[in-house]
């Protein structure tokens, strides 16, 4: 059977004409056909500018169709074809009264109308036989989301789409040849690509694909949060766990230990590396993509938004000649730029400057940068301990997490060496307590410490939809430094409706002093050093946080949501 429908418009141009994306979003969308071979449907909807729902409406508009909605006098009629076929064609037969519908997430899909009239003139040769009255020759078309329409196939068809991935694949787990097999077919191989592009195109950090009872949950983190991207269907699921991870060059075998690895690809014109990590978890495998931008990272200490008296105190501390430097922060705050920015900085070619990290994230020219590698033994201790045979001028240590590391680091800094390296903490002053907690004498901290800087990430307020909200007054009752008018973005399509675009910093910089040291050496507790700190003119992150919010960079609370605990900085 041939069906012809009565387009009215194409899909594109209907979508814009209804007010779902706009034109802009349209033109991105059909920009990425040359290089994504999926319908421009598929493309809106991973690029999030539209949901499914959106789509299915539409279609219906475009083809004259309607929605499907399950009747109480709806009777399934039983559909005999290869079960490897109808779960790659989805659909339901249903026979309401006296009329027969066809129930598609695709009605252009001619296989679906062709396999639905062999079905149907298969029902009517058995009636026949049976002496019944036979069905009507001809059918309906009625719309219904994949994902719906395949929880119902699997209810009346069972055709398996809710099976553990194992049983529906008929694999055993350690059949690496099947796996490969899965891995190298095209729907996987256009997803992953898929994904990683649509990754791209919304500014996403990193992807997240975990595993749960119920199946797959991916994430993208887009400017520090995460958002929920749709689902892959469960029978790709283990699929698209073992593409990535031969991408990687990682063992698809081993499914009980994490793995680490590393993909450098070109995707719409850009050079990316992708650090991909797994983890076993009770139900599966959970992978995590960081995606490095190559050509978007600007590594220039003016562009991470010091305070200009923090720059330029900053960047007294990087031209030292010898000490320790910290950067402190939680995970993803931004530590990694801001030592590869002030690298950069001080990189003038009259001195040698090595690097020890885990991992590389981006490569520096003229910097002499080492990967640590645990398990052949190249620790962050003994990796440092070789540089220091190498006659640098400055070394970067990636993070100082034990004791061993940290005392290679303060010696080096002793005798002639600039350090930087980074730490877990809260703020400035709390990284001097920690290098005492790893077991570093007072003493030697106040004699190698030159200056500890703290930061955070703040989202920027998408300057297409930005709207006063109020008063600071309003939230903070007392504003340090007069009250001003607070602004937040109300959601637009260029900022796919979360009020936000991009990050900035927020920053304190600690730098010692001779009343600090003296402070340090002699045991005093964290109270104290921020007595003494204040007192020569130290401020925390939450005032740079303030100042942002008063210039309109970020919102409020944004500032309050990611600085430290606002009873203790504001006074």
């Amino acid at each position: 059977m041939t069906v012809i429908y009565p387009k009215k418009a194409q899909l594109g141009p209907l979508l814009v004409e209804n007010g779902k994306i706009s034109q802009e979003q349209l033109d991105r969308a059909m920009a990425h056909l040359d290089t994504v071979p999926q319908p421009l449907s598929e493309i809106l909807v991973s690029l999030g500018f539209v949901s499914s729902q959106d789509i299915l409406a539409a279609l219906a508009e475009q083809l004259g169709l309607t929605l499907y909605k399950e009747q109480e006098e709806d009777i399934v009629l039983p559909v005999e074809l290869p079960k490897i076929f109808h779960q790659g064609h989805p659909f339901l037969l249903i026979q309401r009264k006296k009329e027969l519908v066809v129930v598609t997430h695709n009605p252009e899909e001619s296989e679906i109308i062709s396999a639905a009239d062999i079905a149907l003139q298969q029902l009517n040769t058995t009636l026949r036989s049976e002496a019944e009255e036979t069905l009507p020759a001809t059918f309906a078309i009625e719309l219904l989301a994949e994902p719906e329409l395949r929880k119902l196939c699997d209810d009346y068809y069972d055709l398996g789409f809710n099976r553990p991935d194992s049983e529906q694949f008929g694999l055993d787990e350690a059949d690496v040849d099947k796996l490969k097999d899965m891995a190298s077919e095209a729907p996987v191989i256009r997803y992953v690509n898929n994904l990683i592009d649509t990754a791209l195109s919304r500014r996403a950090s990193d992807i997240h694909i975990e595993t749960f009872e119920e199946g797959q949950l991916v994430r993208f983190r887009i400017d520090g949060i995460l958002y929920d991207h749709e689902t892959p269907l469960k029978s790709m699921q283990a699929a698209i766990i073992s593409r990535i991870k031969l991408l990687a060059g990682l063992d698809i075998a081993e499914r009980r230990m994490p793995q680490d690895g590393k993909i450098s690809l070109r995707l719409s014109g850009k050079e990316v590396d992708l650090r991909v990590s797994t983890l076993p978890t009770i139900h599966g495998e959970g992978v995590v993509i960081r995606i490095l931008e190559k050509t978007s990272v600007i590594l220039d200490l003016d562009s991470l938004g010091m305070p200009a008296g923090v720059e330029q105190d900053f960047e007294k501390l990087i031209n030292l000649p010898n000490g320790i430097i910290l950067v402190t922060g939680p995970t993803g705050s931004g530590k990694t730029t801001s030592l590869y920015c002030a690298l950069n900085k001080i990189n003038i070619g009259s001195n040698k400057i090595i690097t020890i990290e885990d991992p590389v994230e981006y490569q520096l020219h003229g910097i002499n940068q080492i990967q640590i590698k645990p398990e052949i033994g190249l620790t962050f201790a003994k990796g440092l301990r070789a540089i220091v045979r190498q006659d640098p001028d400055v070394i970067m240590v990636g993070e100082i997490r034990d004791l061993e590391t940290a005392e290679i680091a303060v010696q080096s800094s002793l005798t002639g060496h600039l350090v930087f390296s980074t730490l877990h903490t809260n703020d400035a002053l709390s990284a001097v307590m920690r290098m005492a907690d790893l077991g570093v004498e007072r003493f030697l901290i106040s004699s190698a410490l030159r200056g500890v800087l703290a930061q955070r990430l703040v989202r920027r307020i998408c300057p297409e939809c930005r709207t006063q909200q109020g008063m600071a007054a309003d939230q903070l009752g007392t504003v340090p430094g007069g009250d001003f008018a607070t602004f937040v973005g109300s959601g637009c399509q260029h900022c796919a409706g979360t009020g936000f675009v991009g990050r900035v910093g927020i920053y304190e910089l600690l730098t010692m002093n001779s009343d600090l040291c003296r402070s340090v050496s002699r045991g005093k507790d964290l109270k104290h050093l921020e007595e003494v700190a204040r007192s020569h003119g130290f401020q925390e992150m939450f005032l740079d946080g303030l100042a942002k919010a008063r210039q309109e960079v970020t919102t409020l609370p944004e500032v309050m949501r990611v600085a430290r605990e606002m009873e203790s900085v504001i006074v």
